[in-house]
């Protein structure tokens, strides 16, 4: 990554600046307050945006000014890229959409959309990502009132060097341990349980084996029965078989005749409805037309409505999801609140003892409460913004939507008319050959009317047949579902005395489980933990005592890492503090392990791609002519692409390649050509 242009507009002392930097080392120059730092932290924002309790957006917007922005070039994998961010002040100074351009190409994101997307293309690993890990400022840029906490802040820097270099998961691993011998007891436990049952289970199975004994002897005597109703019904049925056929012809002409009169109807109530459909069609067609003609001079409005649609559903999204958390926030409030004033758990029925504690929670979560009403605000502002746009979209579509509907209407009822005309012609054909056909019928059915009340008779037979059998089928089916549950039930029981005579050989060989996860496995992983420390450790000592060695030359001063990686000073031979030593030492110090922090970072993550710049603020506080020459050995050593050093020491001017001079005026900072 190399930096290749910045550019301000109302950010804390600017208004509207350019800086250009270029390749090899440089020098942000200028007096106490004339904007260095500025510049930092505007790249800062560019590429990460405001952050809680680190960089607000009231830390850079210029006062008095409402709109500010901070646009960033560079290089990265041979890729040209600008990123822009704006800030805006309402009731809150708040970030607008930013926008990554790469080759060109354009792309607009959320806040945290961008910052996601830069993280990713700059190669941070996402385990350090999700762990919130901030390897930027371990890497390329730390400001100077950052540095003695990561000197200082020992148990915070372990953790977080513990993370970038995984080896966190050591500890991770104990503690699954841990919690699976936990685990393994219990099952141990539970498995005992099981084995307690086991003669229960013994006596059940012989229970169920005599009670599906008995439901076979029922199921036999079932089917015997189901077996002789069946012959009945066979005899039965040959009877009627015999006797339907004679009368068959009846029915079928009976059937045919009232499907023929059927017809008949249908056809004359629909030869009626079709004189009345005929009527109201030319009825509606010229109604349609009327109306058709109010739309004859609609037209689209000149507004580009699908531009601001999705926009439109994704705020009103936002304010629906912000209204639920807003109300979930309140309930737990009013909970608070209730606790906090009667000083009493109406839960559990205790004594409050620490009211403030309920009260700090209570204002946090109002303080939660009056951010998302801000959000809110600005998603109704934004709604209420395009709701007229959004109106004269609507009444449009409306419009032109019924004047489509009017003109499928008037196509629609001419071709219905057309349809029912011809239909109309055709019924009226149908009409005359049914009636022809239902006066043959007539004398047919006069000649097989005396065979209808024995068809009766034999009908309700049947009827009576069939039930018998229906009543028989679901008695034996009965029987063989009680038959197959009750040997369901059998299989089972064997299954769980089988898994029962298992289990003591499982409950052996889980106890020898738990017994090596805690004797041996846990007391491994704590011995691989503390060698790879070691081994960490070792490294940055060689490159913390490389870079010392390089700034202070004194035979009589040395420094290294202990193990919780803080940095020890040995003078004359002995330890002393931090505090006694002199300014320019101190930061000798501070930079050198600022720099064995970067590079033992940069060898072990393979994937990050900030290698190549690195950008150092003040780090020649308290030096002396003689430290500030050390420096230029140091930029030698270095030897990276870029190199950015803050400093209004002049000397520095002397060993950089290019130097940038920064001039504040009236409150206002300039680049001094």
């Amino acid at each position: 990554m190399i930096l290749k242009k910045l550019i301000l507009k109302n950010i804390r002392s600017y208004i509207d600046e350019e800086i250009n930097f270029s390749e090899g080392s440089l020098l942000l120059s200028g007096d106490i307050g004339a904007g260095k730092s500025t510049i930092l932290y505007a790249i800062d924002f560019a590429l990460f945006g405001t952050r809680r309790g680190e960089m607000s957006g009231s830390e850079l917007l210029r006062n008095g000014k409402n709109q500010g922005s901070v646009e960033l070039h560079f290089e990265l994998d041979g890729k040209e890229i600008i990123i822009k961010r704006t800030l805006h002040r309402g009731r809150n100074i708040s970030q607008e959409h930013g926008s990554i351009t790469i080759n060109s190409n354009s792309y607009e994101y959320m806040p945290t959309e961008l910052k996601a997307k830069i993280l990713d293309m700059l190669g941070y690993p996402q385990e350090l990502i999700k762990k919130n890990i901030p390897i930027f400022r371990y890497t390329v840029y730390t400001p100077q009132d950052q540095m003695k906490s990561i000197l200082f802040d020992a148990e915070n820097r372990l953790e977080a060097l513990r993370k970038i270099f995984n080896v966190d998961k050591y500890s991770r691993i104990r503690s699954n341990a841990f919690a699976f011998s936990k685990e393994l007891r219990n099952y141990m436990k539970i498995q005992e349980e099981k084995i307690r049952y086991s003669s229960e289970k013994v006596s059940e199975k012989r229970s169920k084996q005599k009670q599906i004994e008995e439901i076979e002897k029922n199921l036999e005597e079932s089917v015997r029965k189901i077996e002789f109703s069946e012959s009945k019904i066979r005899k039965k049925v040959e009877e009627i078989e015999n006797i339907k056929r004679e009368i068959n012809s009846f029915n079928l002409l009976s059937n045919e005749k009232a499907r023929k009169e059927t017809e008949l109807r249908i056809r004359s109530h629909r030869l009626e409805r079709i004189s009345k459909d005929l009527q109201l069609i030319r009825d509606r067609t010229k109604s349609s037309m009327i109306s058709l003609e109010k739309y004859k001079d609609l037209k689209a409005p000149q507004i580009k409505y699908e531009e601001i649609k999705n926009e439109l559903a994704e705020e009103d999204r936002k304010r629906m999801a912000l209204s639920r958390e807003k109300a979930v926030i309140s309930s737990e409030i009013q909970k608070l609140e209730n606790i906090y004033s009667k000083g009493v758990c109406d839960f559990c029925g205790q004594s409050v003892m620490e009211k403030d504690r309920f009260k700090k929670k209570i204002d946090l979560l109002a303080e939660s409460t009056q951010e998302i009403d801000r959000r809110l605000k600005l998603c109704e502002d934004f709604i209420k913004k395009f709701s007229d746009i959004d109106q004269e979209w609507r009444k449009y579509s409306l419009e032109s939507e019924k004047k489509k509907s009017l003109e499928r209407i008037i196509e629609s009822e001419k071709n219905n008319e057309s349809l029912l005309n011809k239909e109309k012609i055709e019924i009226e054909i149908e009409i005359k050959e049914i009636n022809q056909e239902i006066n043959e019928l007539l004398k047919d059915l006069s000649i097989l009317q005396h065979s209808n009340e024995q068809h009766k008779i034999l009908e309700k037979e049947l009827a009576e047949l069939n039930n018998e059998i229906l009543l028989t089928e679901k008695l034996r089916s009965r029987l063989e579902q009680q038959h197959e549950d009750i040997h369901k039930e059998i299989i089972r029981l064997e299954k769980d005395i089988e898994e029962i005579n298992l289990i003591k050989e499982r409950i052996e060989k889980t106890s020898k489980l738990e017994k090596w996860t805690d004797d041996f496995f846990t007391n491994l992983m704590e011995n691989i933990e503390r060698h790879v420390m070691a081994a960490l450790q070792k490294e940055f000592n060689s490159f913390f005592e490389k870079w010392f060695s390089i700034l202070m030359p004194d035979d009589n001063l040395s420094v290294r890492i202990n193990e919780d990686f803080t940095p020890v000073i040995d003078q004359n031979g002995f330890e002393t503090e931090y505090q006694n030593l002199s300014g320019g030492e101190k930061t000798s110090v501070a930079l050198a392990y600022r720099l064995a922090l970067n590079m033992v970072i940069n060898s072990m993550i393979e994937s990050i791609k900030t290698k190549d710049l690195i950008i150092l603020d003040e780090p020649t506080d308290g030096f002396s002519n003689e430290q500030l020459d050390k420096l230029r050995d140091v930029i030698n050593e270095l030897n990276l692409r870029q190199i950015i050093i803050v400093s209004h020491d002049p000397k520095i001017d002397t060993f950089v390649d290019n130097v940038i001079r920064l001039h504040k005026d009236n409150h206002i900072s300039k680049v001094v050509a």
